[in-house]
């Protein structure tokens, strides 16, 4: 194979191997109508990645302790992310200087019909708003939150027996 040294840009005919391995260490770069359309590098040849759009809708989401809530939701390929909050919020965002943040967790506007449609039976279906953190009457989170509940029951009767006591003395 044909090669061009790069420090003084002499040509030389070296077997493939050396001319390769030359070429990979960037001291040589390849020459004559033979090596034109081989590549030496390992690399893939660069190629701009489709811009991937969300697909959006308005839907029910079915939590895990059995409540339904109204959501936007964003779809990618690989994602899937919901909001549940009010539907004046769901395109704010704060900015500064430099930059801003959307605060609706998907990092960029939702589009406006989806926000008019969320609107519309979030105001018609207030059975479907999110309750925000607090959890459904009777419902546990697991055995560690009942033991908990336990020992504060236990706490709340000390003190109560405690102020009785003191009520007696007192009075």
């Amino acid at each position: 194979m044909r090669i061009k040294y790069v420090n003084n840009n002499s040509e030389d005919h070296v077997e493939r191997n050396l001319g390769k391995s030359l070429i990979r260490a960037g001291l040589a770069v390849a020459v004559g109508p033979e090596d034109a359309e081989e590549s030496t590098s390992r690399l893939p040849k660069y190629q701009p990645a489709a811009v991937v759009e969300p697909e959006w809708e308005v839907t029910v989401h079915n939590g895990h302790q059995g409540g339904k809530t109204l959501c936007i939701r964003m779809t990618l390929p690989n994602l899937v992310l919901d909001y549940f909050g009010p539907p004046d919020a769901a395109n704010s965002r704060r900015e500064w200087d430099g930059g801003c943040r959307w605060l609706n967790g998907f990092g960029r506007a939702v589009p406006e019909e989806i926000v008019k449609l969320y609107k519309r039976q979030y105001k018609d279906n207030p059975s479907l708003r999110g309750s925000g953190w607090a959890l459904p009457a009777g419902v546990s989170t697991g055995p560690s939150n009942e033991s908990q509940a336990a020992v504060q029951k236990q706490m709340d009767d000390r003190e109560v027996a405690v102020s009785h006591e003191l009520s007696k003395v007192v009075g």
